[in-house]
């Protein structure tokens, strides 16, 4: 009996079978009772990182169902669910998955820094610092619990000891997100902008997505006389903000502010297209757009000034300017006739169309045109008055309106006219044709409109010059309409 009880009587006596049932048991139990890692420190972050990415970028719910599919292929594995719980943060569902988990997984900090950091963002700060103390004491020295029991403590308003913490957890993970709130806790110290400055350059390089960083970057660079750092920064905060038209007219100074012309005009452009409106703004654009040479986006500038300032006849006499550049001209009188009748009285504004009629031979309008610039009495312009005298010449105008009977003004018209017509003989010795215009005269006998019926002659000066005659003229009242008829031959 005894020797029985001995460890190789005691093995002999079981079946083999038996003894290699229970060794693949025992080598299974590890495997049964393993649990899912929590992740790491730095890829918890990152992924945090992520999500503030996506929230920046406006695709949070695509991140959203990346990890749906993920915690689909990996139900035991915690993360994606607790990832998507930060995703929602600081919401009441976020708050639940995060406490359900915790139960399930006490060893995991990701849970409790969670929940530590619903209760920063709902200002429930006492409550806070359970869970935080949880997630250090499952992992020691956890540099996300420590992140976030930093921001706990900036928020009860304890500058100095949420320094000492973030820059505990900046110590053992050096990523931009604690960089980044380092530096802003910094920024709003008194000292700490250079420092504060120098960590914020560091996060954004590799994290620039971030647009609170940025902005406080251009600010303690626009502080510290770095206008250039302050662009730059800038243009990164406007490139994360595409739709918001401050944040490019507040960019479009920050390159001004360094001599940068050309992209100060992309970013006015820019703020205009979003619905920008500011006089004073527009103004700028028009203004670099012309010092840069760039008569394209001037008019383009010019437009939308002109939009925001309908009664203002500036913007509309500079694009005439430039259609009259390009030899526009029927955008030139276009602008020119809104701009004439925003200021009817301005002289500069009327002898430019009198002038630009003249140049196109249409000597009725002409003549109209300089007659309302001696008329108007805002911006005189001298070498008018000799224009429209020589313009009258031209034309062999008589001296004064031809008044009377119809016959005497018809005589008095016959003179400038057959005058005219002798001149040009000399040129085109061939000249000959008829001429018969209708005038219409209202009932105090003044012209109202002079119709060319007849034209055989075919002379532009000759019609226009009795066009202009006999609207001028003055017929007794109670006329009625006229016609009048010249035949032209040349002397035998």
């Amino acid at each position: 009996m005894v020797a029985s009880c001995r460890p190789g009587s005691l093995m002999t006596s079981r079946p083999q079978p038996f003894l290699l049932l229970l060794l693949c048991v025992l080598c299974a139990l590890p495997a049964l009772g393993a649990r899912p890692v929590p992740a790491s420190a730095a890829d918890g972050m990152a992924m945090l990182q992520r999500m503030e990415t996506a929230r920046v970028q406006g695709s949070p719910s695509a991140l959203r169902r990346e990890l749906e599919a993920q915690e689909a292929k990996t139900p035991k594995d915690p993360m994606p669910r607790l990832y998507r719980a930060f995703l929602a943060l600081p919401s009441d569902e976020s708050f639940s998955e995060f406490k359900a988990i915790a139960v399930l997984y006490p060893e995991n900090p990701w849970p409790h820094v969670g929940m530590g950091l619903v209760y920063v963002r709902w200002k429930m700060l006492q409550e806070a610092g359970a869970p935080l103390e949880a997630a250090r004491k499952a992992v020691p020295g956890f540099a996300p619990a420590l992140w976030a029991d930093g921001l706990r403590l900036q928020a009860e308003g304890k500058p100095a000891e949420a320094e000492g913490r973030l820059r505990e957890a900046l110590a053992k993970l050096d990523i931009p997100r604690i960089r980044t709130d380092l530096g802003l806790l910094l920024a709003g110290r008194p000292g700490g902008a250079a420092e504060a400055r120098a960590l914020l350059a560091r996060s954004v390089k590799d994290w620039p997505e971030q647009p609170e960083a940025l902005q406080v970057l251009s600010r303690l660079a626009g502080e510290a006389g770095d206008a250039k750092a302050g662009a730059e920064a800038g243009a990164l905060l406007v490139a994360l903000q595409p739709h918001d038209r401050e944040a490019h007219r507040r960019q479009a100074e920050a390159w001004l502010a360094v001599g940068d012309k050309a992209q100060a005009v992309k970013m006015l452009e820019r703020y205009a297209t979003l619905g920008g409106a500011e006089p004073a703004v527009l103004s700028s654009w028009v203004r670099l757009s012309a010092e840069l040479g760039r008569p394209e986006d001037e008019e383009k500038a010019l437009v939308r000034l002109s939009a925001a300032t309908p009664k203002d006849p500036e913007p509309l006499s500079r694009l005439a300017r430039l259609a009259e550049a390009r030899s526009d001209a029927a955008a030139t009188e276009a602008r020119l006739e809104q701009a004439v009748a925003l200021a009817p009285n301005r002289a500069d504004l009327q002898v430019r169309r009198a002038r630009l009629f003249l140049q196109q031979e249409r000597f009725v309008d002409a003549m109209a045109a300089y007659r309302a610039t001696l008329a108007a009495t805002e911006r005189p312009v001298p070498e008018a008055v000799a224009e429209t005298a020589e313009l009258s010449r031209k034309l062999h105008l008589p001296a004064t309106p031809a008044k009377g009977t119809v016959e005497q003004i018809y005589d008095r018209v016959s003179l400038g006219l057959v005058a005219l017509y002798l001149e040009h003989l000399q040129a085109k010795p061939d000249l000959k044709g008829n001429l018969k215009v209708r005038v219409d005269v209202d009932p105090t006998g003044k012209p109202t409109k002079v119709v060319v019926l007849y034209d055989s002659l075919q002379d532009a000066l000759i019609t226009q010059s009795a066009r202009v005659a006999f609207m001028d003229a003055q017929y007794p009242p109670d006329t009625g309409p006229q016609e009048h008829q010249y035949v032209f031959r040349p002397p035998r």
